[in-house]
């Protein structure tokens, strides 16, 4: 069955309520009683509301027509941005707004960040052979960030940007190796299934996310959570961005780099021959 049109969703779960069991009844009829809670909400967290298993709940959503829960999410989370999208825009002022929303986030991207498991990160990705760098989507250009400033201090890295090749790789992996996977919702099947394919060699992995138990966390050996103030799962996939997860990396590289600044300062000094070689010089004054 296809995905529903732009404003479609309700209507879909309407027009299939009667086809639908006793159980995957309740589950149906929690989406349309509070669709904003669904959208925040897990799969347990929805069954538990209606009184039913998991299974169930990813049950209800492939009667309904759907890939399963994530795909049901998001597509509610899309139609009930369509009616609020011109009220926001109307509301913000553009540019200082959003350096104004960066600002009062700082706080918040550290909050949910403990020592322990940074410094297991710092520790996974410093001591490997190589590390395969892993982001899709909107994470796509930080995982390629982190791959090049990873091997700018000296670590080997890499970033493919093609997911079967990401797959591949994953699989290549040894416990020698680590995977380091950046993923907003933490729920990008192509992503999931790198950690899973990566776990499943033996490497630890390292995710940066903006939600903590996602299905990614499952097959993390660590999980470093960070994201914006009042980030929900609606805005992660409407209005989201990267900002979080790219100051993470960098925060991630810095540490790295001061831990081992033999190994970083060799790299850099080599990286700088590369760029002095590569800047192209002015025309001569007066020309």
């Amino acid at each position: 069955m296809k995905a529903p049109e732009p404003g479609g969703v309700v209507a879909r779960i309407q027009s299939l309520l009667p086809t639908l069991q006793p159980s995957e009844r309740r589950v149906a009829e929690a989406f349309l009683a509070r669709p904003d809670w669904a959208i925040e909400a897990s799969s347990q967290e929805v069954g538990t509301a209606a009184g039913v298993s998991r299974a169930t709940v990813v049950r209800t959503c492939q009667r309904l027509g759907f890939a399963g829960y994530p795909q049901l999410r998001v597509l509610l989370a899309r139609d009930l941005g369509i009616d609020r999208s011109t009220a926001v825009a109307a509301t913000e002022s553009g540019l200082r707004e959003f350096y104004r929303t960066v600002a009062d986030s700082l706080d918040v991207m550290t909050a949910l960040l403990d020592d322990e498991s940074v410094d297991r990160a710092v520790r996974i990705l410093a001591g490997a052979r190589r590390v395969l760098v892993a982001g899709n989507g909107l994470s796509a250009p930080v995982a390629a960030e982190a791959a090049m400033r990873l091997t700018a201090i000296g670590q080997p890295a890499d970033a493919p940007p093609d997911y079967m090749t990401q797959q591949i790789q994953a699989r290549l992996l040894t416990a020698e190796d680590a995977c380091l996977i950046v993923s907003g919702s933490g729920a990008t099947d192509t992503s999931v299934r790198v950690a899973e394919a990566a776990a499943a060699a033996g490497a630890p992995v390292v995710v940066l996310t903006s939600f903590g138990g996602t299905p990614l966390a499952e097959h993390a050996t660590v999980t470093l959570v960070t994201g914006m103030r009042q980030t929900s799962f609606s805005d992660e996939i409407s209005r989201s961005v990267r900002v979080p997860q790219t100051l993470l990396v960098n925060a991630l590289v810095q540490t790295i780099a001061a831990r081992y600044p033999d190994v970083a300062a060799a790299a850099r000094a080599r990286l700088l021959d590369v760029i002095g070689g590569a800047l192209v010089e002015g025309p001569p004054p007066g020309n």
